[in-house]
């Protein structure tokens, strides 16, 4: 007998069943696909942290636009941008925008930094700590803030923080995607930054270690070159001594000229060690910070200079009261060198004149205290101001363009928010002496 026909029933779960084999074997080749797609990512990414780590002479910007265009190639993005967290300010500053982002966006200036709090929702990876994604920009949003005049339209977004022992410390977002973004977007962009952040850091030690080794260099060239040269100095002044003595042909001024000489040189070495420490104690940061009256400060290096044995110095000084800056106890030394270095210089057979005055000044809408130290010296030539402040500790003749002091002179000032530079005294004329400017930002203004 031939066999009974299949009931409706029947031929509908048999289609039911062939729908849910055909759509398990179409998610198995989705998944086939996409497994594809994530291991050619993964060669992608590894490959530009690759090229990243052979760059062996970028500079962090230049990692950083590297690493930003690595991470719109990698997301299929059209624009983005990169920034590094500041907690103490409070601010996100930016590394870079993307070539395309440059291009078309109408409100973009030089670089600047974002306030994080009130931040819209680019500040969400932060706030959030984890990656944002959204793929309608258009919708509403509760973090959103609106876009300034000539922004750039999004359409979609991703952003991811990037984390260093667990703290934020820097933010990479790229948007519009022809497409949807999705976890393996944010997956793909937060290997890559975190690969990048570890490269920067690298770099970072790198540069400390090669800063740190010149500063070794720095100094054991200062003791084995500048000390030695006062000690021979020393030596000679006294075996010259010793032997004058030894024929009893030295008058009581010959005697005190041969003495005196030999104690200058060894204080002048004294010193020179003394800096060395006071420079290194500045840039370890050993020294905490307090206000202090540069009225009061002035005075006492105006009067340790008045008198100097051997010299006519005559320094003028108006002391105006309440000058309060942020400093540390080695803020005295900033203006013993700049007024010795004066003496030092200056020819002892001529009446040397300096003069100390101060001023209030506003640059940027920030107040800070000037103090100008003048005088009549030789001057300093117009081609050698500029490297006065910093030293050569390249090739075979290695030397100090300004002294140790002015190099502890330059560090001071900077760890207290300040600027130094040298000018004329006259205007075109080095030759009628010169002028220290030195800018400290004024406390409690």
């Amino acid at each position: 007998m031939p066999e009974k026909g299949k009931s409706y029933e029947e031929l509908e779960r048999e289609n039911a069943d062939m729908r849910k084999q055909i759509q398990v074997l179409q998610s198995e080749a989705q998944r086939h696909v996409m497994s594809e797609e994530e291991l050619k990512l993964d060669e992608a990414r590894l490959e530009a942290l690759l090229r990243l780590g052979q760059l062996r002479d970028a500079s962090e910007q230049d990692i950083a636009n590297f690493a930003l265009e690595e991470c719109i190639r990698l997301t299929g993005s059209e624009i983005g941008w990169m920034g590094a967290m500041d907690y103490k300010k409070g601010v996100v500053n930016l590394y870079n925008y993307s070539s395309k982002t440059m291009e078309k966006c109408n409100v973009l200036g030089t670089p600047h930094s974002y306030v994080l709090e009130g931040g819209g929702i680019w500040a969400e990876p932060i706030r959030q700590r984890k990656a944002i994604i959204i793929n309608d920009y258009a919708a509403p949003h509760p973090a959103k803030k609106g876009f300034p005049e000539g922004h750039l339209r999004l359409k979609n977004f991703l952003a991811v923080p990037v984390f260093d022992d667990n703290a934020v410390v820097a933010l990479a977002e790229v948007a519009n995607k022809d497409g949807d973004y999705n976890h393996s977007d944010a997956r793909q962009l937060t290997l890559l930054m975190d690969g990048v952040w570890r490269i920067i850091l690298r770099k970072r030690a790198e540069k400390a270690q090669q800063e740190a080794a010149k500063q070794a260099e720095m100094y054991l060239d200062l003791m084995s070159h500048d000390i030695n040269n006062l000690n021979q100095l020393t030596l000679g002044f006294l075996e010259m001594a010793l032997q004058e003595l030894n024929n009893a042909r030295l008058g009581q001024e010959g005697n005190r000229y041969l003495i005196e000489r030999p104690i200058e040189t060894l204080r002048s070495s004294a010193r020179l060690i003394e800096n060395v420490k006071k420079l290194q104690s500045a840039r370890k940061g050993g020294l905490k910070p307090r206000l202090f009256d540069l009225a009061e400060v002035l005075r006492e290096v105006v009067g340790e200079y008045t008198i100097v044995p051997g010299r006519d110095i005559e320094i003028h000084y108006t002391r105006e009261e309440g000058l309060l800056v942020l400093a540390n106890e080695l803020i005295k030394d900033i203006f013993s060198n700049i007024v010795g270095n004066a003496v030092k210089h200056s020819p002892p057979d001529r009446r040397l004149e300096i003069n100390v005055r101060t001023t209030r000044v506003t640059e940027q809408g920030k107040p800070y205290i000037a103090v100008m130290v003048e005088d009549n010296g030789p001057g300093i030539p117009d081609d050698r101001k500029g490297q006065l402040f910093h030293c050569s500790c390249n090739g075979p003749e290695k030397r100090y363009k300004g002294g140790l002091g002015l190099e502890l002179v330059q560090t001071l000032v900077r760890d207290f928010g300040g600027r130094v530079w040298v000018e004329n005294r006259v205007a075109g004329e080095y030759s009628k002496g010169c002028r220290f400017v030195v800018m400290l930002p004024e406390a409690g203004a």
